[in-house]
C-alpha cells in the first residue's frame, strides 16, 4: 500500500506550521524561489509514475510465480518487524551508491540541490529513480508480501520527512540509534567534513556500522548545496543535468573501460588528461553564496499564484487520473512539466517567461475543452486561464507603457541637452 498520496495534505500542512514557527523565532528557513522549485519537482516525481508502468509490480510478479522461496504471512507482526528494519539497510546502501557511483548519482542529486534546509527540501525527490527496483529484487525472492513491502517502503520514506529541519537541535541518546535532523543535515552539508556522510533512512546505526557517520559540529557550521550549485530554478534541468553531462563525457572517454567507469566510479572520476564537460569541474567551493537572482514585484507573486494552482491541478490528477485514460493523462502530466518548467522561467526573470506563459494559458483552455472532468471544474479552470491571461497582457502592456516614457524622457533631456551645447 502506497501511503505517500495520503500523506501529502499532512506535509503541506507542517510546511506551513514551520513557516510560521520560523517567524515567531526570528529564523524562516524559507525562500520562495527555492521552496517553489523543490515542491515543483516533488510533483513531477509523483506525476511521473502516472506515466511509467510498474516495473516493479512486473518483477514481483515474475519472481513470485518462479523463484520465491515461499510466501510469508502478512498477518504476522514479526513480518513488518523483519521487512522494516531489513529494508532500511537495503536503503542505506541504495542510498550509499546513490552518492558513489555517478550513474546513480546523476538520479539522486536533485534531492541534494536545495540550498535551504527544510520540510519543502524533503519533498524535492527525482522523477527519473530508475534502480530502487533493484533493492526490492531479495524481498520478493524471500516471500515478503508486496503489501507488506511497499507499505515498509512507503513508512521509511514519510519518516524522513521529519528530519528536514534546521529547527530540532540535537536529540541526545537517540542520535545514536535513529536518523535525527541534526545527523542529516550533515547528510546535506557541502562541507568538505561533511560530504557522503549519514545515508541512514530511520536508523543511524548502519552509518556507524559501516564507518560512515558523521557528527554536526558546533564548530563546522552546516552550509547545504552542491560543492558544485545548479544554479538554475528549471525543474526539468535539474533532473537531467548529470546525466547531460555524464552522456557527453562517456562519448569523449577513450576506450570501453573508460566509458564504464565514467558511469560506475565515484561522481566526478575521469581518465588522465580528459577534460570534463562540467564547466564548474576545478572551481573553488563557496561556502557563502547562495543562488537567489532578484525577480520583479509583479513575477514574485505571479508564479506563486500559479504555482499554487498548479500544485492543486496536480492533486487532482494523482487523484482521479483513472477516470482520464492513459493517453489523456500523459498529455495531462506533459502539460503539468510544462507549467513547473515555465514557474522557474519567471523565477529566473527569463526574457521568455511572458511569451510562454501565455502560450501555457492558451493550451490549457484548448486541452480542459477535452477532458473527463466536471463542467463546473472545467468552467474555473476556463476562468482561471482568461483571468490569468488578463493580467499577463496588462502587465505586458504597463512594461510598454513603461518602456515608452522611458525613451520618450531619455530623448527628451538629449534634446535639452544640444540645445544648451
Amino acid at each position: 500500500m502506497n501511503l505517500i498520496l495520503y500523506a501529502i495534505p499532512f506535509f503541506f500542512l507542517l510546511i506551513l506550521v514551520e513557516l510560521a514557527w520560523g517567524f515567531t523565532q526570528h529564523r524562516n528557513t524559507y525562500r520562495i524561489n527555492d521552496t517553489i522549485n523543490s515542491l515543483s519537482m516533488g510533483s513531477l516525481s509523483r506525476l511521473q509514475s502516472l506515466v511509467i508502468l510498474g516495473v516493479s509490480s512486473s518483477i514481483y510478479e515474475l519472481i513470485a510465480d518462479h523463484y520465491q522461496l515461499r510466501q510469508l504471512p502478512g498477518d504476522r507482526l514479526w513480518v513488518w518487524i523483519v521487512c522494516f528494519v531489513l529494508y532500511d539497510l537495503a536503503y542505506y546502501w541504495k542510498h550509499r551508491l546513490g552518492h558513489e557511483m555517478a550513474i546513480f548519482w546523476g538520479s539522486h542529486v536533485a534531492h541534494h540541490q536545495s540550498e535551504d534546509f527544510n520540510l519543502g527540501t524533503a519533498l524535492r525527490q527525482t522523477s527519473i529513480d530508475f534502480y530502487s527496483f533493484l533493492f526490492y529484487v531479495p524481498f520478493f525472492a524471500l516471500g515478503f508480501p508486496a503489501e507488506v513491502l511497499f507499505t515498509t517502503v512507503s513508512l521509511n520514506l514519510i519518516y524522513q520527512f521529519w528530519v528536514h529541519t534546521e529547527h530540532v537541535p540535537k536529540l541526545g541518546t537517540l542520535e545514536w540509534i535513529f536518523v535525527t535532523p541534526s545527523n542529516h543535515r550533515v547528510h546535506h552539508a557541502r562541507n568538505k567534513i561533511y560530504v557522503d556522510r549519514n545515508y541512514g533512512g530511520v536508523f543511524i546505526i548502519w552509518d556507524r556500522l559501516f564507518r560512515s557517520f558523521q557528527e554536526e559540529l558546533s564548530k563546522e557550521p552546516v552550509v547545504f548545496g552542491l560543492r558544485n550549485p545548479l544554479n538554475s530554478w528549471n525543474p526539468v534541468w535539474a533532473n537531467v543535468h548529470v546525466y547531460w553531462r555524464l552522456i557527453k563525457d562517456f562519448i569523449k572517454a577513450p576506450g570501453l573501460m573508460n566509458k564504464l567507469a565514467i558511469c560506475f566510479k565515484p561522481p566526478g572520476w575521469q581518465p588522465e588528461d580528459m577534460v570534463s564537460s562540467c564547466k564548474h569541474r576545478g572551481n573553488l567551493v563557496d561556502l557563502t553564496s547562495r543562488f537567489d537572482p532578484v525577480i520583479p514585484t509583479f513575477s514574485k507573486y505571479y508564479v506563486l499564484s500559479q504555482f499554487v494552482i498548479s500544485v492543486l491541478l496536480s492533486l487532482y490528477l494523482l487523484q482521479y487520473s483513472s477516470s482520464l485514460g492513459y493517453e489523456k493523462t500523459v498529455i495531462a502530466v506533459l502539460f503539468m512539466t510544462y507549467s513547473f518548467y515555465i514557474h522557474g522561467s519567471w523565477l529566473e526573470d527569463r526574457p521568455r517567461a511572458l511569451g510562454l506563459e501565455i502560450l501555457r494559458m492558451v493550451s490549457l483552455i484548448v486541452l480542459i475543452q477535452f477532458a473527463s472532468v466536471h463542467i463546473l471544474l472545467k468552467s474555473l479552470i476556463d476562468l482561471y486561464a482568461a483571468l490569468s491571461l488578463l493580467a499577463l497582457l496588462a502587465h505586458k502592456y504597463g512594461k510598454f507603457m513603461a518602456d515608452t516614457r522611458n525613451i520618450h524622457n531619455k530623448t527628451q533631456s538629449e534634446v535639452k541637452l544640444r540645445t544648451t551645447t
